[in-house]
């Protein structure tokens, strides 16, 4: 074992010859010691394969593991089986129980590659250093190597006896070389047998990924077709609503028509009847608008319960009395104010509405919202509001409506209006149509642009009542535009104050 150590044997000349000797055994019909050893490797890691099919590929080392001894007791050849840095991390931890350093390593690294030093050099050096003699390890085996290793550096001397010590260790050396060979090649087929374990291992990975990404590509086709039978049945469901409402307004108009023929037959009798007819006629049209807006706007209570998000708007601002409310209808929120003890009146040009408000004990004035402005003296009020209303107005009405209402309002006043909001395509291109007294549906952003060029600073936007139960919620970018088209808010609010 001392003599493999010695870093001056000529290693690849000594291969090249057992090779050659290998090859000449095997032409002569003569089984290689080798080649056997190399089979029997192989069949036995078939038959381990076989039986245990590990799971996971076992780490390989190509060295074997250095453990410390308890009783500092050491052969030499318990340290000469390790090599290059391996070697030096153990000689330092089994002679002087601690890790090498840095400067250490390296010196002894550099020693041993460039041939100057072998393993019975290190050995010794650190044997026989201060600090190993401080830590009294044993090393059987190290001393006489070590001495002889000592006599070679004698000058002339040590040259004469290294070269008889090698003639005399060279049928050793070639033996060992030999053994040195069938080692290596065990090694070789080790590592081949580890590589060749790694791939079986990482293409059963890659085959197991893509079998678990064609099934997650499978339930997003499955997921998208679910989306799309949806969406048809969604859009289905959209055109029933389109006709039902078309039918409504297909009646509707059909009996608007039928009160303008009555009234022009009426007109041929205007001599004996008078305004008396027209009254009638005006009348019965309230009627029929309030009715519609019974059929359409909902409940009184639910109307409401949706008024009430803007109770805390106006008491946050401090304001209590002098409230109009534009176009009261039913007068809900008016209901609302006197109930939260709020001085407020509405104006209504509906005839039958306004009975009904005033039936509840509601200050209510019968005729047009702009004419009442008109009749005000400048900031006069502390609240305007107006909901569902100035969608029935013509631009030109719209913006002369801001100018009375920023006339009349006392310095930082609220406006408040609520709208249909047409960001929802069911709202904006379906549900607007079905009262025929709308003309347009309003742009949220370009209403606030309107107002805050009417005299009206901050003011902000709030969506509304948005449909519930959407089944466009898997967060999605589709999924997210298809919710906001079809279950956004069905209403928009404007909140300002007079500047």
């Amino acid at each position: 074992m001392i003599e493999m150590t010695d870093s001056e044997i000529d290693v690849k000349q000594l291969m090249a010859e057992i090779r050659a000797a290998v090859e000449r055994r095997e032409a002569e019909g003569q089984r290689s010691l080798i080649g056997a050893s190399v089979e029997l490797y192989e069949m036995l890691s078939a038959a381990a394969e076989l039986q245990s099919q590990p799971d996971e590929l076992p780490p390989i080392s190509l060295q074997p593991e250095f453990v410390p001894r308890d009783d500092d007791h050491y052969h030499v050849n318990d340290l000469l089986p390790y090599h290059d840095h391996t070697f030096i991390w153990n000689a330092y931890r089994a002679i002087l129980k601690r890790e090498p350093d840095e400067a250490g390593l390296q010196q002894y690294l550099k020693n041993l590659r460039s041939g100057r030093f072998n393993k019975i050099d290190v050995l010794a050096s650190l044997r026989f250093s201060p600090e190993g003699k401080s830590r009294n390890v044993r090393v059987e085996g190290l001393t006489r190597p070590a001495l002889i290793r000592r006599l070679y550096r004698v000058p002339v001397l040590g040259y004469l006896l290294e070269m008889l010590g090698g003639m005399a260790r060279l049928p050793a050396m070639i033996r060992s070389q030999r053994e040195h060979e069938g080692h290596a090649l065990a090694q070789q087929e080790r590592l081949a047998s580890h590589v060749n374990q790694l791939s079986r291992t990482s293409f059963q990975v890659a085959e197991s990924f893509s079998r678990e990404l064609a099934q997650v590509a499978e339930e997003q086709r499955k997921f998208a077709e679910l989306q799309h039978q949806q969406i048809v049945g969604l859009f289905r469901e959209q055109r029933e609503i389109i006709g039902r409402l078309k039918q409504m307004k297909d009646e509707l108009d059909a009996r608007l028509t039928k009160l303008d023929e009555s009234q022009k037959s009426e007109t041929v009798h205007q001599s004996t009847s008078g305004p008396a007819s027209t009254d009638e006629m005006r009348s019965r049209l309230d009627e029929l608008l309030a009715s519609f807006a019974d059929q359409l706007r909902g409940s009184t209570e639910e109307v409401k319960a949706g008024l009430k998000f803007y109770l805390p708007i106006i008491k946050s601002a401090g304001l209590s009395n002098e409230i109009l409310d534009l176009g009261c209808g039913r007068g809900e929120w008016l209901e609302l104010l006197q109930g939260e003890g709020l001085a407020a009146r509405g104006v209504e040009l509906n005839g039958a509405l306004v009975e009904r408000a005033r039936g509840l004990g509601l200050e209510v004035a019968e005729m047009d919202a702009l004419d009442y402005l008109r009749e005000l003296p400048d900031q006069s009020l502390n609240v305007v509001t107006g909901f569902h209303l100035i969608e029935h107005l013509s631009f030109e009405s719209l913006t002369e409506l801001l100018d009375e209402i920023a006339r009349t309002l006392r310095p930082n006043g609220l406006v408040i209006f609520e709208t249909p909001n047409p960001k929802n395509l069911v709202v904006g291109a379906c549900n607007f149509y079905s009262d025929p007294t709308h003309l347009k549906p309003l742009f949220p952003e370009t209403m606030q642009f309107i107002m805050s060029k009417c005299g009206f600073a901050d003011v902000r936007l709030a969506y509304l009542n948005p449909v519930r139960e959407s089944p466009f919620a898997d967060g999605s970018a589709g999924a997210q535009a298809l919710n906001s088209w079809l279950y956004s808010a069905r209403d928009f609010a404007l909140i300002g104050r007079r500047s």
